[in-house]
């Protein structure tokens, strides 16, 4: 990092948040004792006591003017956090490393290889650099609308339940198009039948009165050989194996079977089809195929995916939902909350994005 003369004082630890080096780097400048010096510093950071932490970006913009208090608070977690005030305008791949230059989390624009078995991701600088042997994708960022035909530009052909006919990927966006439907699930997924023969049922009457409907299978089997047998029990096509990475790592897939309804335009109709569905049935489906949002559901409707009840077992918890923050991790519904707690517990606000 170059730093003017300004920019130096004493008995302080500037700390450089870089990601052009791979990782976060700790700089130690020999200060020189110059009282001028000394209080620009002071007067520049608004500096009271010492030691002081400052924290700044690779071009001296300020981080975090108390990197003490921030350690203390968080620890470890600290640097994660100025990591993402620094990259706070592009997004961070959590848990994702580039495979050439081991940025970690990658930060900004990620790519992937199409091919299943190469497991690789680059970040855009090594994606520039890059020597590998097969042709590269761009992961699109996750909550971020993009016109349909975004979705499917690395999806080669769409493949039929039933039959060897290859698809053309343009008849999810042609003309009359109102809504698409992803069903992303597995044949080794437990509760994949009863809501795969409902949706399948659900889906031909649909069809009758909202031709404009189109809906695609992403597989998260994990060999073709299941994701074969499992797609020809569906009355709609599906993306090909090795094409469906891109779409995982946007609907940030944390459990399975899963629905997402968009309108024409890609814009989220539900993220939640799966319990849409459960929830109001054929008219769920009516209602999103036809490019329209469902109301929300009521309180005591709504669903809270992947909590369970630590009094009843109930799973998920529908209704209400009660926190015990002394406990930590314990939720209780409200049956079970009326059955009295050792500790005060608070009730959870309904999200209002669902």
């Amino acid at each position: 990092m170059k730093t003017s003369k300004k920019c130096l004082g004493k008995h302080y630890l500037f700390l450089v948040c870089d990601f052009k080096f791979k990782t976060i780097h700790k700089t130690r400048f020999v200060l020189r004792s110059d009282h001028d010096q000394s209080k620009y510093i002071n007067e520049q950071f608004n500096i009271e006591n010492i030691p002081s932490l400052i924290v700044l970006s690779s071009s001296c913009e300020v981080i975090s003017l108390d990197g003490i208090s921030d350690i203390n608070t968080a620890s470890k977690d600290a640097f994660r956090h100025w990591s993402r005030k620094k990259h706070e305008n592009k997004h961070i791949w959590d848990e994702v490393t580039c495979t050439q230059c081991s940025m970690n989390p990658l930060i900004g624009t990620r790519y992937g290889c199409a091919y299943r078995e190469c497991d690789t991701d680059l970040c855009e600088t090594c994606s520039l650099k890059n020597e590998h042997e097969h042709p590269l994708i761009e992961y699109l960022v996750p909550r971020r609308q993009y016109p349909i035909e975004q979705f499917f530009k690395t999806v080669p052909y769409l493949l039929h339940s039933n039959t060897e006919q290859l698809i053309e990927t343009k008849t999810m966006w042609e003309e009359g198009v109102k809504s698409i439907g992803f069903y992303c699930s597995a044949r080794w997924c437990p509760i994949h039948r009863d809501l795969t023969q409902k949706l399948v049922e659900f889906y031909n009457e649909v069809q009758v009165t909202s031709p404009g409907f189109r809906l695609v299978f992403v597989s998260c089997d994990r060999d073709e050989k299941s994701f074969d047998e499992y797609r020809s029990h569906m009355s709609w096509p599906a993306i090909p194996f090795n094409s469906n990475a891109i779409f995982k790592a946007y609907f940030q897939l944390f459990s399975i079977p899963a629905l997402f309804i968009f309108s024409s335009d890609g814009k989220i109709l539900s993220n939640r089809g799966r319990y849409d569905i459960l929830r109001k049935r054929i008219e769920a489906l009516k209602t999103l195929a036809r490019g329209e949002e469902l109301p929300p559901p009521t309180i005591d409707e709504f669903e809270w995916s992947n909590v369970s009840c630590d009094g009843c077992g109930m799973v998920p918890i529908i209704g209400q939902r009660y926190y015990c923050s002394t406990c930590g991790d314990y939720d209780l519904c409200s049956v079970c909350e009326k059955n009295g707690h050792e500790h005060s517990i608070e009730r959870v606000p309904q999200p209002t994005s669902y």
